[in-house]
Order: C-alpha cells, then structure tokens, then sequence
C-alpha cells in the first residue's frame, strides 16, 4: 500500500530496530567523505539497518520511491528527495516501486568541525545532529533546484571514483558547496532547523575531538579526558553524546576502527600490526569491535575487495 508522504510519524513495527549493524564504509580523517552510487531492483536499499559514526547525505536519482525508517519514525521519500543523517541514528528503508537509483554522500563530523566554533561548519553540523522529527530529514527541493543538486551528487561520486592528485580537498569543495546551498535555501524559507544559536560550547568539542586524535593510539580514559578538556566527566559525556549523537567511547572506537581499516586497505600493516597501531592491546577485542563496525573480520577484509574503492 502507498505511503502518503503527509502523515510521517510514529512506525508501529519496531523489531527491525533489533537487526540494526554497523555501516561499513572505511572513512578516516585522511579519507573523511566515502561516496556510493546503486540502482536497486529487488529488496530494501541497503541489506541490513545501519547506523554509523559519521553523518550522511542521500538523494533518490530515479524510478523508485518508498520510506525510511529513522529510529521510531518513518517517512516517505520520493524521486529528487534528500535524507540528512547524523551520527548514531538508526536507519533503513522500505522500496514500494522499483527500480530506485540513489547517491548516497558519508562524511566525518571533523570535515566541518575543523573550521572552527564559531564558524559556519558546526551551523551546517547542526542540521545533521539536532533532534528533529523524521519529516525534518527529508528535504523536498523545489523542482528548479533538482537538476544542480543531482548533477552535484554526480560530480562527488566522480571525483570519489577517479583517486588522484587533489582528490580529497576537492572532495571537501563539492561538499561543502553543496551544503552551504542546501542551509543557504532553507535560511530563505525561514527554516533553521538545528537553531542559529548553538545550544552547547563547542570549544570543548573540539579538545576532545583533537584529544582523541592525538591519543587514539594510548589507552584513554574519562577522568584524564575531562581533566585536560577542563569539564567533568558527566559534563564532558552530556556535551559529547548531545553535539555529535554518539557517545565518546562509540566515536573513539569508530575512528580507531577507521583508522585500522585504512592501514589494511594500504596493504602496509597486517591485521595484528593495525590493531596494535590504533591503540588495541587485545586482538580478540579489535577483532569482535572490527567486525561490529566494519561487518567482516579484519582478516577477511584484508584479503578481500575492500582494499580497492569502487
């Protein structure tokens, strides 16, 4: 039966909400923005609910139209929709008319939090990370601004799929461009969602994040964290999990994970010298938390297709 796209709320089955993995796509801060292209004939648009520890931007290109599913919420999207994600957001998708071709955009939160607190970038984070209902995610573009959008999303998947000289700044140009138009059109239709005034400090933020970065490879723990970012453990936890939608211990593991999935893509470490190089002491324990994240064994993915992008 047709979804009618005016009646987003609350979806009364929630038991593939038990099914829900890690996203696999191997992003790290060298590589921070991980573009796929598909065309679906048959079954949902990904095999399994997902979640993941970055933020996602999505558009149906044709065909196909259907719902998410965005943790106890759905919402009808259609042909030339966006889908704006954040960070630990459980999602899926049911396709009522096939065939359904989409581009599908991932990027590291650090993309735009590298430019700064009072910059435009952690505005732009906002539209990602701010509680808002399922029907918000869903950006419906009027019909003159569809055609740039998809040609943008085009340009991306290009640029993703031809590694070379300048690729990954100018994979943050693309992005970039793309999202100052989309908050630049909603700021003319009196839309702020996410607000124009951030709802935390993120100076704090950002210590940790660089706290992270810089120590991901020694064993972190809460009370050192909080004591060089200069809040208390609660704080520094509340703040985290309410800027990025994931708690600091699920991020510090993502990017480790990340981080061991590059170096294995590389072909320059084996499985136990990336678990050692990203600050694991245990091989059981990399391999359990490869595997939640990544939906192999660090084994399998480094003998396997994930070393080549496609």
């Amino acid at each position: 039966m047709h979804t009618n796209r005016n009646e987003p709320g609350k979806f009364d089955d929630l038991t593939w909400l038990l099914d829900v993995t890690e996203s696999r796509q191997p992003l790290s801060e060298s590589s921070p923005i991980w573009a796929r292209h598909a065309t679906v004939t048959e079954g949902p648009p990904t095999p399994h609910p997902e979640r993941h520890p970055y933020c996602e931007i999505s558009i149906l290109l044709s065909g196909g139209a259907g719902y998410s599913m965005i943790e106890r919420e759905k919402v009808y999207r259609g042909v030339g929709e966006l889908l704006l994600l954040g960070p630990g957001l459980p999602h899926w998708g049911v396709i009522e008319k096939y065939p359904m071709s989409y581009t599908t955009i991932y990027f590291l939160p650090s993309v735009l939090i590298e430019m700064g607190p009072e910059s435009d970038g952690v505005r732009i984070l906002r539209r990602f990370t701010a509680q808002q209902p399922a029907d918000q995610r869903v950006v419906r573009l009027p019909l003159k601004y569809r055609a740039d959008f998809r040609s943008r999303f085009e340009e991306v998947c290009n640029e993703f799929s031809q590694p070379g000289f300048g690729r990954e700044v100018r994979l943050r140009t693309l992005l970039l461009e793309m999202l100052v138009k989309l908050v630049r059109w909603e700021q003319s239709l009196g839309r702020n969602i996410g607000g124009t005034q951030l709802e935390i400090d993120w100076n704090p933020i950002l210590k940790t994040l660089k706290y992270l970065r810089e120590h991901y490879t020694e064993p972190i723990y809460a009370e050192n964290m909080a004591r060089a970012v200069g809040l208390s453990e609660s704080r520094l936890k509340y703040i985290f999990h309410k800027a990025l939608g994931v708690t600091w211990v699920k991020y510090l593991q993502g990017y480790r994970i990340h981080r061991a999935a590059a170096l294995l893509n590389e072909g320059s470490h084996n499985v136990t010298e990336a678990a050692m190089s990203v600050g694991f002491d245990s091989l059981s324990h990399f391999n359990v938390t490869f595997r939640s994240f990544m939906g192999a064994s660090p084994k399998n993915y480094w003998n396997g297709t994930p070393q080549k992008k496609s």
